[in-house]
This record gives C-alpha cells, structure tokens and sequence, in this order.
C-alpha cells in the first residue's frame, strides 16, 4: 500500500505505436505536480413539456471530452530524451554519446501518460490519458535554482479503469541545477546572466472532433508557426545584450548545463531581443530583463537541444 498523499504518486508515460491506443507505461519520472484533468463537453436538451420545471437527467449527453494539463519535474541527467523527444518531435538515435534534437513532426507520434494519484487510505487511483501529443513546453533555471521543465499534454482519451503500472527509477540519475549552467552569446560566453526561460509552442489544432468518432479527437496536427521565445535577467555589467536590443540584431543564444559526462545543451540559433533600457530605480544595482523570440534565419535549426547521457535509448 502506497502513501495516503503526494508522496505516494507515481508518473510515466511510453510511446504509443498506434495513436489512442494506450499502452503501459515504462518510462518513469521522478516529478514536482501534474495538472492533468478530464474535460468534457456537455449539451442539454430543451424538452419542454407538461409538469416540466428542470431540464431531465436523461435529456443530458457528453458530445467530446478529451484531457489536457501539464507535468512539472526537475530536469534529469537521465531519461528526460524521451520527453524532448515528444516536445520537439525529433526522435534521433544516439550518436558521439548524445541525442540531438531538433524541430520535428509531432504528427506521426504519441503516447500514453499515466499518473498514479493516491487516496488518503493508500489506494492508488491511475488516471490513463491515451494520444497525448506535446502541445507546449518551457526549459529554464532560476537565480540558484535546479533546472526545470514544465511539458504541457494534450490527450484524446482518460480512463481510470487501467491497472496501475509498476514504477522503476534509475538510481544513478542526477539533476541539473544553477551552478552547472553557462550560457553562452553568439557563441561566446557571458557571465552575467542571472536567470534563463525558454518556451515553445508547438501550435497544435487540438479540436479535431469528426461524425463517427464517438466525440474523440483525431491526431493532433501542427496548425500554424510553431512559436520559441524566452526570458532572461542579467547584472548591468556591460552593454552586450543592451546593444543587440538596441540595433534588434540577429543572435544565436545558448544555455548549457554539464553535470561531468551529462550534458543538456539548448541553442537557438536567431533571437531578437526585446524589452526596457536600464532604469535606475533607486540606490540599489540596476539589472535588466529582455524577453526573446526565435526565429528560422534560413541556415541553422532555430532550436537545438542535445542531451549527453548514459541513456542507450530514448
């Protein structure tokens, strides 16, 4: 019997070989929250008649439902590529002892989610979501902080009648954090960035609702640009990113974290920068915040992300 709270949890999600088909999960993340929710659409119908003061229980149906909500963990030192993997719609094999990913097709890939929620007596409660796609994500580190990834699901299918999986951790996993990040400015490095964000919309048509498919959602699909963009804080030590906002000049933006043999490398390749000239708001030191949007500049990947591991696998 597991914990009768939060502790007791459990999280893991395997790719699906045929959309909506959910499978058992295998693959385990040790995670911060989930916010995964069933939704559903509901429509009432009029029936006036004699005697009538309500609207009847029988007269109410479910039209769609489908499951949406985001996970939250600290970035690991291992198993996190099969997540960036459905983030970024790449799904390489490993190569020189890393994984390279780069903007891919969501299309042809899903998965099954299952998060084990424990009642307060113990018992586990497994909600299943089948033909989860990524629709967004964010990959960031605060000021002394561990490193961080929010991955927002979109599902077809929630179901609690599945068995709950069993869980298996790797006990060599790491994380990354603060102190083993560096980031880097057109390729050279900067030393005083306090805080980085990244986030990425995928763009997904998450509303395919079709006759004949028992108000389930078909696959979700890339409908529009797909969106990069971010945050950063740094000490007003120089005038580097100042002058790239200044001038709204293209610049390759990089953020590392190296753990020894583990890395996690995040590059895109052309950001524009926006945000506030310094201000001086008082005796204290001045800081400034700009706020970033990646674009294609017609030669590089605009978003890179490679993971160095022990993984042999996603």
């Amino acid at each position: 019997m597991a914990i009768g709270s939060g502790i007791g949890s459990q999280l893991g999600i395997a790719t699906e070989t045929t959309f909506n088909t959910p499978i058992t999960v295998t693959r385990f993340y040790e995670f911060t929250n989930e916010s995964i929710n069933y939704n559903k659409t509901t429509a009432v119908g009029l029936g006036l008649r004699a005697g009538g003061q309500l609207p009847r229980s029988q007269r109410r149906v479910v039209t769609t439902s489908d499951a949406t909500g985001d996970i939250t963990l600290d970035l690991p030192t291992s198993g996190l590529g099969l997540l960036l993997a459905h983030a970024m719609g790449s799904f390489p094999t490993k190569a020189a002892g890393a994984f390279t990913f780069t903007l891919g097709d969501v299309y042809t890939k899903s998965f099954t989610s299952q998060v084990g929620v424990p009642q307060y007596g113990g018992t586990v409660t497994p909600k299943t979501i089948g033909g989860c796609k990524i629709s967004s994500f964010e990959l960031g580190v605060s000021n002394a902080g561990i490193a961080t990834g929010r991955f927002s699901i979109d599902g077809a299918s929630f179901t609690t009648a599945t068995s709950l999986a069993t869980a298996s951790y790797s006990a060599s996993t790491n994380l990354f954090h603060f102190a083993q990040g560096a980031v880097t400015v057109d390729g050279s490095a900067v030393a005083n960035i306090k805080d980085f964000t990244l986030t990425v919309d995928n763009s997904l048509k998450t509303d395919r609702y079709n006759l004949g498919s028992s108000g389930i959602k078909a696959t979700q699909v890339i409908n529009g640009f797909r969106k990069i963009a971010g945050t950063v804080t740094a000490e007003f030590t120089d005038t580097t990113l100042l002058a790239k906002f200044l001038a709204d000049t293209t610049t390759a933006l990089g953020l590392t974290f190296t753990s020894g043999s583990d890395i996690l490398a995040i590059t895109v390749s052309a950001v524009k920068f926006d945000g506030s000239a310094p201000q001086v708001g008082g005796p204290e030191v001045i800081d400034v915040s700009f706020t970033f949007e990646g674009y294609d500049n017609g030669t590089d990947a605009p978003l890179t992300i490679v993971y160095t591991t022990t993984d042999a696998a996603l």
